[in-house]
């Protein structure tokens, strides 16, 4: 066996395995849009968008796709304008990982001018940087949502994506900056399509209740057809007493384990679209399902951070071969 140091012998450089290509696009809606494109040996390919909240939009293992791309595409965050839920979608890849809040996320409230699951995804980090290591590639960077005489809450994020195996963690700390307590909601809108998503999929978790967004209770969220023109979006939320979710991809003889932080995140949202040309499975760990600020506050499920206050989020995605096949 060669070990890591003898390796090196055989490399003019380190990027031949591994790196981060730092990047600024030039066509379209993505033109001025800085990302970070890293690779791994392992066979992790993804792109990682400072300038939209360190968001994950692209992501690739062993070649085989597991983001969805919705139409809008690749968007710069300068064409965002908060325009209810028609604003977000205007500018919604979707892509592997989109982040919800800090201070609201999910549906836009009709008599309000908050949109639909906040600014964060939208809003550009105030440094970032990246540090190549033959075993670890880390991206860190603070990303802010700021408004004279309302909101300061700081996202710093870290995400540290192994090079010899498939694994990526992401590490948040939210912190309230300003001079008044604030409300905290968090959404990490992770989200799969073909061919890692198909109606061969599977989730292996072990919910205590599931029910769709109306608060009727459900078993159907484990099924999955080809796309259809005509079929809705449907969202369940699910109580799940480990944070743990094993989504199976016999297509691409893959898997992914999600683990998350549940005493942080007890919500697990999830969002089946299986409609042509949208065709898209989302498993999205929260701090509140996805009807929105004003119901949290109705429910009395709304957090809050003091002054000063600093709550921690963590997820890792380990994909491995499929097991159980």
């Amino acid at each position: 066996m060669i070990n890591e140091y003898q390796i090196a012998d055989f490399l003019g450089r380190l990027e031949q395995l591994n790196g981060v290509h730092a990047v600024t696009f030039n066509r379209g809606k993505a033109r001025g849009m800085q990302a970070l494109r890293v690779y791994t040996q392992a066979g992790l390919s993804l792109l990682i968008t400072p300038d939209r909240g360190l968001d994950i939009p692209e992501l690739k293992v062993r070649g085989n796709n597991i983001a969805f791309m919705a139409s809008p595409g690749l968007v710069n965050s300068t064409y965002f304008v908060e325009d209810h839920a028609r604003g977000f979608m205007r500018n919604f890849t979707v892509g592997f990982l989109t982040t919800g809040g800090l201070s609201y996320m999910g549906a836009a409230p009709v008599d309000s001018p908050q949109g639909l699951h906040g600014v964060i995804a939208n809003t550009p980090a105030e440094n970032f940087d990246y540090v190549v290591k033959p075993e670890l590639i880390t991206i860190t960077g603070d990303v802010r949502e700021a408004e004279m005489f309302g909101p300061n809450l700081i996202l710093h994020r870290c995400i540290k994506i192994a090079t010899q195996a498939n694994v990526i963690e992401v590490h948040d700390v939210v912190e309230n900056q300003g001079p008044q307590r604030q409300s905290l909601m968090m959404l990490y809108h992770t989200n799969f399509g073909y061919p890692f998503f198909s109606p061969a999929t599977r989730i292996d978790m072990k919910p205590t209740s599931s029910y769709y967004r109306s608060g009727v209770p459900t078993d159907d969220w484990n099924t999955f057809t080809s796309p259809q023109r005509a079929a809705q979006e449907v969202v369940y939320y699910h109580d799940l007493p480990l944070g743990r979710v094993i989504v199976k991809s016999p297509t691409t003889g893959l898997q992914l384990k999600l683990t998350y932080s549940r005493d942080t995140l007890p919500v697990l949202n999830q969002w089946k679209l299986q409609q042509t040309h949208n065709y898209v499975l989302g498993i999205e760990p929260a701090t509140n399902n996805v009807n929105g600020f004003d119901q949290a506050k109705k429910e009395q499920t709304l957090e809050y951070l003091e002054p000063g206050e600093q709550r921690t989020f963590d997820l890792s995605y380990e994909f491995t071969p499929l097991e159980g096949k």
